[in-house]
């Protein structure tokens, strides 16, 4: 049971604003359900790994609510747990993509292959999860006991975090060699939306996490945790763009989804009108030479569209 002593700023370190939590609420369940839709649509399903974590964002959102209004202690707890360590399953889905993007690139390599890349960025998120969520379990332990964060349990979510930053960082070096191959090597191209979505959420997610590092290093007590402004601006907005990038760039737009979900309407039309034109070709012409590129173009212009 928490202490009884305990109040709303006393936990938070500071008195939080009820319409930043219900608007970043109704941001974070609206863009979840657009990413949903999407996902259902285009078949893509790593891409449930961005649902994911809307889903627990929008719980952590609720759970910082309830503590707000009813001064609950697990409810705080909860929220705690879930918006610091829901940002890691978006980092997975990249992860994920680079491999696919690998595989449709026909990359190979001792270690620049779909499996290595998606399999050993994906062990190490997990392991740093995990490191958060034992560190987590500690802080909220040691809430409930006597009201304050431990100190130990927020250097062992310290050290998860680092370590992810630090993965990460290779792995934004991984991304720029495989965009870079693709560039120079590869006989496959995917198109630039799907690099352009990788670099913009890889910033806004290191973002967010060099400033959980920070905050948690200063100490529980120290300027940005006492700062509710530091959270909606560092942690909830960088994530919430990074969604809105992801709802306009969904990866599997452009990697998952059958040809006909990717080409654009008009291009849908040229196609179909060439083969109404071939089929009404006067006999005696050379239709198939005039209405029906060669088995070259059509693969130049498939893989341009693509």
């Amino acid at each position: 049971m928490a202490p009884k002593h305990l109040t709303v700023e006393k936990y938070f370190q500071y008195k939080p604003s009820l319409a930043l939590n219900i608007i970043a609420l109704v941001l974070f369940f609206l863009v979840t359900i657009i990413i949903a839709a999407q996902t259902i649509k285009y078949r893509s399903r790593f891409m449930w790994l961005v649902v994911f974590t809307g889903c627990l964002e929008v719980a952590g959102y609720i759970c910082h609510l309830v503590a707000t209004e009813t001064v609950n202690l697990t409810a705080y707890i909860c929220n705690l747990v879930f918006i610091i360590m829901a940002p890691n399953f978006l980092a997975l889905a990249n992860y994920v993509c680079v491999g696919k993007v690998a595989e449709q690139l026909h990359l190979t390599g001792r270690f620049l292959n779909t499996k290595t890349i998606a399999s050993v960025f994906f062990i190490i998120d997990i392991i740093c999860i995990g490191v958060q969520g034992a560190g987590s379990a500690i802080i909220s332990s040691t809430l409930q006991e006597n009201g304050k964060a431990s100190t130990a349990g927020g250097n062992i979510v310290l050290i998860g975090l680092a370590i992810q930053l630090l993965f990460f960082a290779t792995f934004s070096v991984v991304t720029a060699y495989v965009y870079h191959l693709q560039r120079t090597k590869a006989s496959n191209r995917v198109p630039f939306q799907i690099y352009v979505c990788l670099l913009a959420t890889i910033l806004l997610i290191t973002m967010r996490n060099a400033y959980r590092v920070v905050e948690i290093a200063v100490g529980w007590g120290g300027y940005l945790n006492t700062h509710e402004k530091y959270f909606y601006c560092l942690d909830a907005l960088p994530i919430f763009v990074a969604f809105c990038i992801y709802s306009v760039l969904h990866f599997g737009k452009y990697l998952d989804a059958p040809l006909a979900l990717r080409l654009p309407e008009t291009t849908k039309q040229i196609i179909l009108n060439d083969s109404s034109s071939s089929v009404n070709a006067p006999t005696g012409t050379s239709a198939s030479s005039k209405a029906i590129p060669s088995q070259g173009q059509n693969n130049m212009t498939v893989s341009t569209l693509v």
